[in-house]
């Protein structure tokens, strides 16, 4: 996968993560899932280019994408 295709889809998931979360609905939970899968993209993207503080970032954003994700009502 490239890496532009990785940046990108990991941002546009991450955007659909945030909608979902913030509809408070039914699907709402189900924003943890997309979060996770950005995170991926993510720091696979991140590790490429050697950027280190943002992929540390991501990783925390991770831990806390699983935790919601523990948490939820699916």
């Amino acid at each position: 996968m490239g890496l532009k295709v990785l940046e990108w889809s990991g941002s546009v998931i991450a955007l659909l993560g945030s909608f979902l979360i913030a509809t408070h609905g039914t699907w709402a939970d189900y924003g943890f899932l997309a979060y996770l899968v950005s995170n991926a993209c993510l720091i696979v993207f991140f590790a490429q280019q050697k950027l280190y503080g943002v992929l540390t970032m991501q990783l925390g954003f991770t831990v806390s994408s699983l935790y919601g994700i523990l948490n939820s009502q699916f």
